[in-house]
């Protein structure tokens, strides 16, 4: 996926057969990879040619926070996943200032009428 992050636009498999690290892989393995990745929602394909290009569905961060959402929804306790993650910020201060912005950002807003009061 940073590969084609890092691409920024449609990309052919033979695109990134070079670009990928270590021995060359076939084609057939690169092109079931995508195919994968889209199947999972996480890549669009378009026709071109004779083959496909690819680009990717959502932004790392869409696909970051869709990732923690299904972490969230798959535990019997979101609230202790979620302070257990809290907790592990205080190494980094920076990144939980941010965090608490914006949760009281996000506590300055009416749900019901998505938007600020």
């Amino acid at each position: 996926m940073g590969l084609i992050w890092d691409r920024g636009d449609w990309v052919a498999v033979n695109d990134l057969r070079p670009a990928l690290g270590g021995r060359t892989r076939a084609y057939t393995t690169v092109m079931t990879i995508l195919t994968r990745l889209c199947d999972k929602g996480l890549l669009e394909r378009r026709r071109q040619g004779r083959g496909f290009v690819y680009r990717p569905a959502l932004t790392k961060e869409q696909l970051a926070a869709q990732t923690l959402h299904d972490v969230l929804a798959s535990t019997d306790d979101p609230h202790a996943v979620l302070a257990h993650f809290v907790k592990d910020l205080r190494a980094a201060p920076e990144l939980l200032a941010r965090l608490q912005a914006l949760a009281a950002d996000t506590t300055g807003t009416d749900a019901g009428a998505g938007g600020p009061r």
